[in-house]
């Protein structure tokens, strides 16, 4: 058998390269924890904004994405903190979602959808804050 005999039997029996949605979604839910003033990801309110998302139970809440053999399609519901430029937080999400899509995967992205879902001022999420740390030392009682 020729090398390029070898090459073309491998090449017929190395099936390509795929992904879970679930995996895309938990990628783009740990790189959104960089983006300043994105204060939840489908109403999941994160304990202070520095708080790296991947701490957090289902990362991938209020993320979805459609796989094709070559593309993805993301759409993302976020909640921001009010007084944030929301234009310029909506293309830091758009571009590090691009990059690291693009960075860790084989896929193009085709498209980022984001809708806003809410705006949260400082005291609101304060109280959610509040609310959300005396659930979890109940839970740990």
């Amino acid at each position: 058998m020729t090398y390029d005999q070898q090459t073309e039997n491998q090449q017929e029996t190395t099936s390509p390269l795929s992904f879970e949605e679930k995996v895309i979604e938990t990628m783009i839910g740990t790189a959104l924890a960089a983006v300043d003033g994105l204060i939840s990801v489908n109403g999941r309110f994160i304990r202070d904004e520095t708080e790296v998302l991947e701490k957090q139970e289902q990362v991938a809440s209020g993320i979805n994405v459609e796989i094709g053999k070559e593309e993805v399609a993301i759409d993302l519901e976020v909640v921001v903190l009010y007084g944030k430029d929301i234009p310029q937080l909506f293309g830091q999400v758009q571009e590090i979602v691009l990059q690291e899509v693009s960075r860790l995967t084989t896929l193009t992205v085709k498209e980022i959808n984001i809708r806003i879902a809410d705006v949260v001022t400082q005291d609101t999420f304060e109280q959610m804050e509040d609310l959300s740390a005396n659930q979890g030392s109940n839970q740990n009682q």
